[in-house]
């Protein structure tokens, strides 16, 4: 089978990269169309380094980078040319995202033809304005609701399907007017035996890196964002060290610009509260880890907080998106909205407690597999 999936964004998607890569070596024809710019960067992010082995068909658009909402603008005549292109190449075509341009273009393409419809799919893991709330600026959140309900409900009735990553999302699908008959929960997967087999010497090499040798270890993993909650975790790690609490955080991840960040950790902490960067090693961060701190206000189906499960780390998340599809609070986890200090505390404290979170997500995430979750992906592309 030809399934071309169009990614939104220059930064490669985690489940288009994997579950692309799953297929072509599966024998499909797998071909992924993103907007690319010599511009924006691209540094340590896994996802792309991994499309090119040469099974994928990389179809990069022309773009124009703007640093401040960091997007590639895609030229619309090099977007409109490699659309017609895809549509005559495959049997489906995997659209992720209602919002960017990458993606409403060849939504619009496809509406004009009932063939083109039939091939179409489109997938979304949240609903701006609806299942995610930015606080800051503060017009986006009523600028997407009107352009939700003004445009995006006709594009919704566009594709032959459409699918999101838990069912806690159906609700605010419902709000946001995708008709019900289309949409189907459909998971992103994980590959297990990653988080599962590690190191020992990787691990003892972080270890000596960054000086740690009996301290609890409270991990983050993101883009360094306000949305990702950041400030969050530097304000707990702080509370915890001025009670005496033997810890150390690990803040993993890049910022686009400047590390505001750094200037709101106190100056006796700065040995405590490190920014690691943007790195590679992330199942061997987990695996030196105490625990994993998501503060985030707005997340579709969490690909760190079921990296962390798979290791049998557990974690404390804000309880938002499709975080519940994944963890069941006090069983897997923590899930709260603003007790992320007496959560971290608890399993900082509690080592029977943490034995439980761990043994636990292990067993949960099993569902989650790219075995379980690729055979309902090749099933929707069958139909």
């Amino acid at each position: 089978m030809n399934i071309c999936y169009i990614n939104p964004t220059n930064n490669i998607r985690r489940p288009i990269a994997e579950l692309a890569n799953i297929l072509a070596e599966e024998g499909h024809n797998i071909t992924i169309m993103f907007p690319h710019s010599k511009q924006c960067p691209t540094k340590n992010w896994v996802a792309n380094e991994t499309i090119k082995n040469g099974k994928i068909k990389l179809v990069p658009i022309k773009s124009f980078y703007f640093a401040p909402l960091r997007y590639n603008f895609p030229h619309i005549t090099d977007l409109i040319k490699k659309t017609k292109q895809i549509y005559k190449e495959n049997d489906k075509v995997h659209i992720w995202e209602y919002f960017y341009p990458l993606s409403i273009i060849p939504l619009l393409y496809a509406s004009s033809n009932k063939r083109r419809k039939q091939k179409t799919i489109l997938t979304t893991d949240g609903f701006v304005g609806y299942s995610y709330k930015p606080k800051k600026p503060w017009w986006l959140v009523p600028a997407f609701k009107l352009y939700t309900q003004l445009f995006a409900r006709f594009l919704f009735k566009i594709p032959k399907q459409i699918t999101t990553y838990g069912k806690s999302m159906i609700p605010y699908a419902k709000k946001a007017g995708v008709p019900t008959s289309k949409l189907k929960v459909i998971s992103t997967g994980i590959h297990l035996e990653r988080f599962q087999n590690i190191n020992s010497k990787k691990i003892q090499e972080l270890k000596k890196e960054f000086n740690i040798n009996d301290e609890k270890v409270i991990l983050f993993v993101g883009m360094l964002t306000e949305r990702k909650g950041v400030d969050k975790v530097i304000k707990i790690s702080q509370q915890l060290l001025q009670e005496n609490y033997n810890i150390k955080t690990l803040i993993v991840g890049d910022s686009h610009g400047p590390n505001v960040y750094k200037k709101l950790v106190r100056s006796e902490y700065k040995n405590r509260i490190i920014f690691v960067g943007g790195r590679t090693e992330i199942p061997e961060f987990m695996k030196l880890s105490t625990l994993l701190l998501l503060p985030s206000e707005g997340e579709g189906l969490p690909g760190v907080v079921m990296e962390a499960m798979a290791s049998g780390l557990p974690v404390v998340a804000t309880r938002e998106g499709c975080t519940p599809d994944l963890i069941e609070d006090e069983e897997d986890g923590f899930l709260t909205k603003d007790n992320y200090f007496n959560a971290a505390r608890k399993i900082i404290q509690n080592t029977n407690l943490k034995k439980k979170f761990s043994e636990n997500s292990i067993r949960k995430i099993k569902q989650f597999s790219w075995k379980e979750i690729k055979s309902k992906y090749e099933i929707l592309y069958k139909k």
